[in-house]
């Protein structure tokens, strides 16, 4: 069940212990670290168990001052930056699987990537995922307030933004269901 306190520690700048998975102790179990160590596109995973109702909600989006040190998302150290902030959930069957908030510095966001602040109920996966420059950093995980979360820092033509998904107890739950009934989806 979703809380509200969930939605506050979705932050990608939550007040967390984000590690690199080697470093983070104690390690998650094997269903949260099937979805915190996956590779490529979130959303196409989400979408492949959701049986075509898979949904972004927004919660909110807007420009904010911020700084996230330790991060790398801002070359200015930990002066704050003009950014887009978008937070959203994820999910689908009617459930609430992921709180997801992205931080895009307004230097990421010109050309193309302007469309970045668009895109509504879209999911950012959608965008990120086709774009041909795009680049991923290290994947840093915490644990924080009952939940796993990953954050990692990808690069569009070399500009930052940073991406921070947290599983919400349903999609476990979810993905449980999946393979008790013997239909992984490419798990």
């Amino acid at each position: 069940m979703l809380r509200e306190s969930h939605l506050k520690s979705s932050d990608a700048d939550a007040p967390a212990n984000w590690r690199h998975i080697k470093q983070h102790f104690p390690k998650p179990d094997a269903q949260f670290a099937h979805w915190l160590l996956a590779p490529g596109s979130l959303t196409k995973k989400l979408q492949s168990i959701s049986d075509g109702t898979f949904f972004v909600r927004v919660l909110s989006e807007g420009w904010v001052y911020r700084s996230v040190p330790g991060s790398g998302l801002s070359q200015a150290g930990p002066q704050k930056i003009l950014m887009w902030s978008r937070r959203v959930l994820l999910g689908g069957h009617g459930e609430n699987w992921v709180a997801a908030h992205s931080l895009i510095p307004i230097t990421t966001l010109c050309g193309a990537n302007r469309r970045l602040i668009h895109l509504g109920n879209k999911p950012l996966g959608g965008f990120l995922f086709k774009q041909r420059g795009l680049r991923r950093g290290d994947t840093e995980i915490c644990q924080y307030d009952g939940c796993w979360g990953r954050r990692s820092l990808f690069f569009l033509d070399n500009k930052s933004l940073l991406v921070a998904e947290f599983f919400l107890p349903e999609l476990i739950a979810r993905t449980q269901l999946t393979f008790k009934n013997g239909s992984s989806h490419d798990q």
